[in-house]
């Protein structure tokens, strides 16, 4: 038996169709009579739908109960966020703070009187989370919600959904791939074992995604590390095995020189031929693959950090070298997104 819940998650762009996965899980947009809402909010609330099977809860344990339901929701919202190019998120206790209330009006709606109450204000500590009147009765449901319009599936096999203008922010509408109810079927169908590895490249990139606006160099080794996760997980049946001299450990090895048949040890060549397995063989995304890896080793091995985590000068050559960090971690995240979702549809997977 199923269990149907709803909560209220939120997005960086804003969704105006609903996405429906089978009856595993919906999201669809917070329409209900109410509901708060600012022109300067960059936080979309958004509604996710979501079974649960009897088999994960002890409906008689309240704590094993929500833990059910909060691992639950991270779990969707994270590979929402990995195989989309959108950021789904809810809040935690970490997101607290001090500030001031911020009119929930245009501004040019906003009286005299408002904006000196507003002025006057003090700060007073907040607590993180998206509360109105009747939200309690909003969210129980005892079925999946109806709701038009359905989103449209952008076309993404050649990866063109991930590759063109895929910006997360308040000025972009949250779209879909059409590659995303195959990738989600496997993702389902995959052994508890080899999903829970899944889920900690996933995790990896969702930190990276949290992370990136203030902490540049750790955002880009979480992208590389996901990556590597999932090389892992990539079954190789070529490898063949060596034993250390020095130690005697019995390893293997993927690759193996061409004239003298010797494993070859790389961890740099792995990660080339991984991505060129999942995402683009051609000369040039190869060469962007190992620049990539190289600055991946340069910030581990010799300290090397993007500008924009010790330097806040604001000429053009600082400009510039923002933009192309900026740009260098994007494509790794996509890199990482593309990957996820080819190897998750690779027909190989049918048989793990």
């Amino acid at each position: 038996m199923a269990y149907l819940n709803r909560t209220i998650v939120f997005s960086n762009s804003k969704l105006k169709s609903s996405f429906r996965f089978e009856d595993n899980f919906q999201v669809l947009p917070l329409n209900m009579e109410g509901k708060p809402q600012n022109q300067c909010a960059r936080h979309f609330p958004i509604i996710l739908e979501f079974s649960i099977d009897d088999n994960e809860i002890d409906r008689y344990e309240r704590l094993k109960y929500s833990t059910a339901l909060y691992n639950r929701q991270k779990e969707i919202i994270n590979l929402l966020s990995c195989l989309t190019n959108h950021r789904f998120f809810s809040y935690d206790t970490s997101m607290n703070g001090w500030g001031i209330g911020v009119p929930n009006k245009p501004i040019e709606k906003i009286t005299k009187e408002e904006f000196d109450i507003f002025n006057k204000q003090e700060s007073c500590w907040y607590i993180s989370g998206y509360f109105y009147r009747g939200l309690k009765k909003d969210m129980i449901i005892n079925r999946f919600s109806d709701y038009s319009p359905k989103a449209i599936l952008k076309e993404a096999r050649m990866h063109e959904y991930y590759i063109n203008n895929p910006i997360d922010d308040y000025q972009h509408e949250i779209c879909f791939p059409n590659t995303l109810p195959t990738a989600l079927h496997f993702y389902y169908g995959l052994s508890e074992n080899r999903r829970r590895k899944v889920n900690s490249s996933i995790y990896l990139a969702c930190d990276g995604m949290d992370i990136s606006a203030h902490k540049r160099s750790l955002s880009f080794l979480s992208y590389i590390s996901a990556i590597e996760g999932l090389i892992d997980l990539d079954v190789n049946e070529d490898e063949i095995e060596f034993e250390c001299g020095s130690c005697k450990t019995i390893k293997s090895s993927p690759y193996k020189c061409p004239v003298c048949g010797r494993p070859i040890w790389g961890i740099k060549q792995k990660f080339v031929n991984f991505l060129s397995k999942y995402v683009s063989m051609t000369e040039k995304s190869q060469k962007k693959y190992k620049k990539i890896y190289d600055l991946r080793s340069s910030i581990t091995h010799t300290g090397q950090l993007f500008l924009g985590d010790y330097n806040m000068s604001f000429n053009e050559e600082r400009k510039e070298k923002d933009e192309n960090d900026w740009l260098m971690r994007l494509e790794t995240l996509q890199l990482f997104r593309i990957a996820l979702d080819s190897w998750l549809r690779d027909p190989q997977k049918k048989k793990q």
